[in-house]
């Protein structure tokens, strides 16, 4: 399947014929019901490698994307950013990461 996904996807990009059109997401995949099925939820999978490797290969294991995607926000764009970075509050898997105040 990961040689099928992947000559499709090329493909979509070269414009040529596919199969079916890709899917991924390009700002995350860390959905609750992937956290259920994997054990691997927020907010340890922001920083334990092991859960947010685990988390972020069921996106194309488990829901079929062909691409794999982490880390599962841009807070971490903003964090790197930001004159005073380690003020992101890492919430609970069914809220995003938030600025604090």
């Amino acid at each position: 399947m990961e040689k099928s996904l992947r000559k499709n996807f090329l493909n979509a990009l070269h414009g040529n014929p596919v199969n079916r059109i890709p899917a991924l997401s390009v700002t995350q995949t860390g959905t609750v019901e992937l956290m259920d099925m994997t054990g691997a939820a927020w907010p340890e999978a922001h920083s334990d490698p092991e859960k947010m490797a685990k988390l972020a290969i069921a996106g194309h294991e488990i829901a079929g994307f062909e691409a794999v995607r982490y880390p599962y926000c841009l807070t971490v764009l903003a964090e790197t950013t930001l004159k005073n970075p380690g003020r992101v509050t890492l919430c609970p898997m069914t809220l995003l990461p938030d600025r604090s105040r």
